[in-house]
């Protein structure tokens, strides 16, 4: 990582041990001025639409840095559609990890809340989709800030009687935000959000279709961001742009060349600097991330007139619902759908449902004729990783899917 970065990172984390509101101060400006970069001085190492994503986010993070009082932490998975609907900010903690570890002052902050520098939100809500330890984490943080707390509860089954479970459960959580909000929430205006994240499937199911055949370049984080627009920014204004300019970005790349074509599973590493030269897909990239099944997750149909059993089948039915041989035939699908030469697990440690299935994914992959590479490590902190051993690893399975097709 840049010597300046690492020198900003450790100067924010000791300051926030001392003026936590001034640490928040100083990232919240540093976001916001990465926001205003990428939307008028964009990186040629980016896509346009990935350029437009990171605007997107850092200036969230910003604001969100700046007062998040009227704003919502979710996670990941959770249905966002009402939230946008009735105007209330959603952040994702992942999102702003990949900020902290960006601009090297994670490990300071992994307790953010506890160290003062966020500050307390409206409200919390989950689900309880798809991490174990993300119960605890959300538990912890209402109990810090003292804020209501919302969870959805997701059945393990898919069957129709899941799917009217949560969608009660979705009802119940949008009257609980109009008494906490002091907003109203109008049936126009979320059938409109679902109307959104229906255009934005649309778009991102065709950039699917074309993307195997384009050299695209990236790198993780924009990746990630990707992730979290599939989940938490559908039924937004932003996440229709974004997919617009996927579009428009993948029907003009090149074709692709000798790059080797990876599906991705699970998080990925922004912070791991030594895959980057293999990962990244650039020009000087042995192998480029074509999907990760995170993105590809919460694929489902949605009907802008049944917005609640919408939002609801969309957990239910997520990959990474149920047993771990679903999650693994989703995978095996993409891999196929995107023409993939191999498939890489990051298996990182703080999740055990990745952790327990990595053996039995490889096998059926290798069975299927895809080579697999399971990588393992944290999840945001760049000093807890073996980045020497993960690269070594990396460069040989390039080497093996440079070759021929076999068992990796």
């Amino acid at each position: 990582m840049n010597s300046v970065i690492e020198h900003f990172g450790g100067a924010v984390g000791n300051l926030s041990a001392i003026r936590p509101g001034l640490a928040a101060s100083i990232l919240s400006h540093t976001y916001r001025a990465i926001s205003r970069q990428a939307y008028h001085h964009p990186s040629k190492k980016r896509t346009a639409s990935r350029e437009y994503l990171q605007g997107v986010t850092a200036g969230l993070m910003a604001d969100l840095l700046k007062d998040p009082s009227g704003s919502a932490v979710v996670n990941i998975f959770m249905p966002c559609e009402i939230f946008h609907a009735m105007g209330i900010p959603a952040m994702v903690p992942e999102g702003l990890s990949a900020y902290l570890v960006c601009t090297a002052c994670e490990q300071p902050l992994l307790g953010a809340a506890e160290s003062g520098v966020l500050k307390k939100p409206m409200i919390i809500a989950s689900t309880t989709l798809a991490c174990d330890a993300n119960q605890l984490t959300f538990a912890r943080l209402a109990q810090i800030w003292k804020v209501p707390r919302l969870q959805i509860d997701v059945p393990y089954d898919t069957g129709r009687d899941a799917v009217l479970y949560v969608e009660q459960q979705l009802r119940d959580m949008e009257k609980t935000l109009e008494e906490v909000s002091g907003r109203k929430a109008d049936p126009a205006r979320l059938k409109e959000a679902v109307c959104r994240s229906c255009e934005a499937q649309k778009n991102f199911r065709e950039y699917l279709r074309l993307r195997p055949a384009v050299h695209f370049p990236e790198t993780f984080t924009p990746e990630l961001l990707c992730d979290i627009n599939q989940h938490v920014y559908l039924g937004s204004r932003e996440a229709v742009e974004f997919t617009k300019r996927l579009l428009s970005d993948v029907r003009k790349a090149p074709k692709l060349t000798t790059q080797k074509k990876i599906v991705w599973m699970h998080t990925l590493p922004n912070w791991q600097d030594s895959l980057m030269h293999i990962f990244q897909g650039a020009d000087n990239g042995r192998m480029e991330i074509v999907a990760s099944d995170l993105a590809l997750s919460g694929l489902t149909e949605m009907d802008p007139e049944k917005p609640y059993e919408s939002m609801a089948r969309r957990l239910v039915e997520d990959s990474f619902n149920g047993p771990g041989s679903r999650r693994i035939g989703a995978a095996l699908d993409a891999a196929r759908q995107m023409k993939a030469d191999g498939i890489v697990i990051f298996a990182q440690w703080g999740c055990r449902q990745t952790q327990g299935l990595v053996m039995e994914a490889k096998r059926v992959f290798e069975e299927n004729g895809f080579p697999t590479l399971i990588l393992d490590g944290d999840g945001a902190d760049r000093t807890n990783g073996g980045s020497e051993q993960i690269l070594t690893r990396a460069d040989a399975f390039a080497e093996q899917l440079e070759g021929a097709r076999g068992t990796a």
